[in-house]
């Protein structure tokens, strides 16, 4: 499709700031790829940083970058990862300037963060007797943990905290035992990534010789550690720097994010030209309009398709389910006037507020062999079987002997005392006290194959299939091997994005955490999705269901109003306008609940300006 004029004029845009402020379907990420190409042709020695919120727009970058025979050549020229990403590096890299270990390791699970902090507080008596004072313990402990990212989010030390005590004293002790066991969790990548770059200028100066120019897309979702970041890497050289993003679009509230740091703050401190992009090339009128009626946004003037937008209620979750197959069904039989092109299963897309809306859909789904992919978020990788999780739990050990944590859960699997292992930071000597002895004991060779220096992983991989206990049971076995196939392809994905010189066995376990690994590749089927995971994805046809009052509007935001339920409507914004073409609103009047009660359901707050017809 050929460029607007406005389009080009953003491409050809070079020297200077630029803030692209983009409506839903106006081409902004295709502006901005096609931008950087302009780049790479007209400043052939130029070097350009490209920074995202997720993996899969990073490869779906790469891939658009690589695909174009213009520029194939010089698309290495080009570093497009997640801004999580690119900061790790930059920590693994350079935190000796500030005091930090070599080989770092990620503790990105939840579970992992919790061991830390009850540690902290089972070795402080009067930390303890406050634990023991509260209700609900685990709860208390997640706040303590949702406060001590807040800060960080924020940038705020331990010693700079200025919330009530005990509460800097269990984040200082909290940060130490991190750093003790040589580890991080993810709001420390971006603080120290932004503590390397404020305090060391040499550096600033590597990368703004390094990159000519920064592009960010998805920039309403920046929070205000990244925001600090890139504005700390660009530093006083760097003008080029381009955002591109949609207020309205912005729904990571959650996590801090916050549209004004793209509109407001960005062009205070920057002084960029702003291009607006209100044509639409992608969503029909109809769906567009409802979605503006949401917030009274008025962005957006010029449509190519009218489209087809309708609201239904149906009796319960089962008749909402059977409604959208019947009406793929018949889509895929007879087509649409508005869909110049056939429709297949991967032009459907079912959207919800929360998975479990999903559940009877999956049911229905499975039953007749509708082909459909439940996409979902998950960094790292999750192993059924015991003897692969001792498996990943000794990578881990093996990277870090000083990791009491996941030291911890392996004796517990092996049935050993932890405190009873003698740890002189020789991994292979604590795994084998771990292990040995043990049904998981032909697992230490592996490991000490893993400890050379020219480690092979395949190689690895199938020593470990090959010398599986004989006494295993068929259905141990069945999941070691489906465990191993999962590892397996994890690796295949990481050797494929990083030089063969390059790999080391830290450099794939955080790979792995950071999700790098996870599979990207478009799946077959219809699309469930929830709200969250829906954007940045378009389809032909869209079906948002579960929209009941409590549902969608979550209950929680309904509760709280104020700006939680401002991301709820954005949350339905970027539902909605994920649809193309066709886009179908529908609730259950009875919703069955976990205990066998049925609740009757009152529809949306966001159904209330459009008719309702009762299947």
């Amino acid at each position: 499709m050929k460029l607007s004029n406005k389009q080009e004029q953003i491409v050809k845009h070079v020297e200077g700031a630029i803030l692209v402020k983009a409506g839903p379907g106006s081409g902004k990420t295709r502006v901005l790829i096609e931008r950087i190409k302009h780049l790479l042709l007209s400043k052939k020695r130029c070097k350009i940083l490209a920074l995202t919120f997720s993996n899969l727009a990073a490869d779906e970058m790469k891939n658009r970058l690589k695909e174009d025979t213009l520029i194939s050549d010089l698309a290495e020229n080009v570093t497009v990862g997640t801004i999580h990403s690119f900061c790790l590096d930059l920590v693994q890299s350079r935190g000796n300037l500030i005091g930090l270990g070599k080989e770092l390791m990620i503790f990105e699970s939840n579970s992992d963060q919790l061991s830390i902090l009850r540690d902290v507080f089972s070795s402080d008596p009067q930390l303890m007797t406050i634990l023991k004072s509260k209700e609900k313990p685990t709860a208390f402990l997640q706040k303590c943990l949702s406060l001590i990212s807040e800060q960080k989010k924020k940038f705020i030390s331990p010693e700079m905290c200025e919330l009530n005590e005990p509460f800097p004293v269990i984040y200082r002790e909290y940060n130490e035992r991190l750093l003790s066991q040589n580890a991080l969790d993810f709001d420390d990548i971006l603080f120290f990534a932004y503590k390397i770059l404020t305090e060391n200028p040499s550096v600033v100066n590597l990368y703004t010789s390094l990159y000519k120019f920064v592009c960010v897309d998805e920039a309403q979702d920046l929070n205000f550690a990244q925001y600090q970041v890139i504005k700390a890497l660009c530093g006083d050289k760097c003008k080029n720097i381009m955002l591109v993003g949609d207020e309205n679009q912005s729904i990571y509230g959650f996590n801090g994010s916050d549209s004004t740091l793209m509109s407001e703050k960005f062009v205070k401190d920057f002084k960029p030209t702003i291009y607006l992009l209100n044509e639409n090339y992608r969503s029909a009128k109809t769906i567009v309009n409802f979605a503006n009626k949401l917030g009274n946004y008025d962005s957006v003037s010029n449509y190519v398709y009218s489209g087809e937008l309708k609201a239904y209620s149906f009796s319960d979750e089962k008749d909402e389910a059977q409604f959208v197959l019947d009406r793929i069904k018949e889509l895929l039989a007879s087509g649409h006037p508005d869909i110049e092109n056939g429709l297949s299963y991967d032009s459907f897309s079912v959207i919800a507020r929360n998975k479990y809306v999903l559940s009877p859909l999956e049911t229905i789904f499975s039953e007749l062999n509708i082909p459909f992919v439940y996409k979902k978020s998950s960094n790292g990788l999750e192993n059924e079987s015991d003897y692969m999780k001792v498996f990943e739990l000794g990578i881990r050990i093996l990277l870090n002997p000083k990791d009491i944590v996941h030291l911890r859960e392996l004796c517990k699997i092996t049935d050993r005392k932890s405190s009873e292992i003698v740890s002189d930071d020789n991994s292979i000597a604590i795994l084998t006290q771990a292990i040995e002895n043990t049904v998981f004991t032909d697992l230490l060779p592996c490991f000490q194959s893993l400890n050379k220096e020219e480690m092979n992983f395949s190689k690895v991989l199938l020593q470990l299939e090959e010398q599986l206990p004989a006494s295993m049971s068929d259905e141990e076995r069945y999941l070691i091997i489906n465990d191993i196939e999962q590892w397996d392809k994890h690796w295949k994905k990481y050797s494929g994005q990083v030089q063969r010189e390059n790999r080391t066995l830290l450099s794939f376990r955080n790979y792995i955490s950071l999700g790098k690994t996870q599979d990207t590749s478009s799946s077959k089927g219809v699309s469930l999705l929830t709200a969250h995971m829906s954007k940045g994805l378009q389809y032909d046809v869209v079906f948002v269901i579960g929209l009941s009052e409590g549902t969608f509007p979550d209950y929680r935001a309904v509760s709280a109003g104020g700006s939680e339920m401002e991301q709820e409507k954005n949350n339905m914004y970027v539902a909605v306008t994920r649809a193309k073409r066709l886009c179908y609103l529908s609730y259950p009047r009875s919703k069955k609940m976990p205990w066998g009660d049925n609740k009757w359901q009152t529809p949306s707050r966001f159904l209330k300006d459009i008719d309702i017809l009762d299947s």
